[in-house]
């Protein structure tokens, strides 16, 4: 997490740009966490998703309109597709996952290349041919998780919403929030 403070000195932009393109829906409102400190309240985001964000805003804004950079930024739009040809460029997409996935289906859209990023991230802990036979596009929403389980040192996946509860026993090997991979795959698609 990196506070708001610091984010706009590390990133070397002011308040009000910040805020404008919070308003604009360049950088989503979910992003600015509010957090109890010392001194009252503090706006904190997570590192790892605002500075791409930012980096990225800075590099785009006077190549794109507002329009075409939202969409560029957010690329929420699970009804724009993709062809293999434009996926087998992406380097973190397993060519031999994309391969198997694509025996089902010749587009795909956003849902399916976070599931192909997914599995090809994490292919040491969990094998794609042992979820193939299940229809996960149709079943998630960006509003999902998938939790890594591991258990004597075989991991499985937990499919479930953001807010549902997950018991404490288990061990969690890793949370993945699919909105956080779209972030990620917005950059690269």
């Amino acid at each position: 997490m990196i506070s708001k403070k610091d984010l706009l000195k590390e990133m070397n932009i002011s308040y009000g740009q910040l805020y404008r393109w919070k308003r604009e829906g360049l950088i989503p409102d979910e992003w600015f966490v509010k957090q109890s400190v010392s001194t009252g309240q503090e706006t904190f985001f997570k590192r790892d998703l605002i500075i791409p964000r930012i980096e990225n805003i800075l590099k785009l804004k006077d190549q794109y309109q507002l329009d075409e950079l939202k969409e560029f930024l957010n690329h929420y739009s699970q009804s724009k597709t993709y062809t293999i040809r434009e996926l087998i460029l992406i380097d973190e997409l397993d060519p031999f996952i994309l391969k198997s996935y694509s025996r089902k289906k010749e587009k795909f859209n956003l849902l399916d290349v976070i599931i192909i990023y997914i599995f090809s991230f994490y292919k040491d802990y969990i094998n794609y041919d042992d979820y193939e036979k299940y229809d996960l596009p149709n079943n998630i929403t960006l509003n999902h998780v998938f939790v890594i389980i591991n258990h004597n040192n075989e991991y499985s996946i937990i499919i479930t919403t953001k807010d549902t509860f997950i018991d404490s026993k288990l061990n969690i090997y890793k949370k993945i929030e699919l909105e956080e991979v779209a972030s990620i795959l917005a950059t690269k698609l």
